[in-house]
């Protein structure tokens, strides 16, 4: 059987890549699907916007608190 992070791999493996595509055409979208692109973007961290709260956690300079 499959384990649930190959299965999580193979999907990002095939999606960002689509994600990334749409991004590049997202000026032909409505608002709202631009808003939604931008949602899964910022969650797949396939959008920089850095961490306006303190540190940005994709650093190497990662302190724990």
């Amino acid at each position: 059987m499959t384990s649930r992070r190959n299965i999580e791999q193979t999907y990002r493996t095939w999606s960002s890549p689509i994600l990334l595509e749409l991004k590049k055409r997202e000026h032909q979208m409505a608002p709202f699907e631009r808003q939604a692109l931008e949602n899964v973007l910022v969650e797949r961290r396939l959008l920089d916007i850095g961490n306006p709260q303190g540190n940005d956690r994709r650093t190497k300079n990662l302190t724990l608190d």
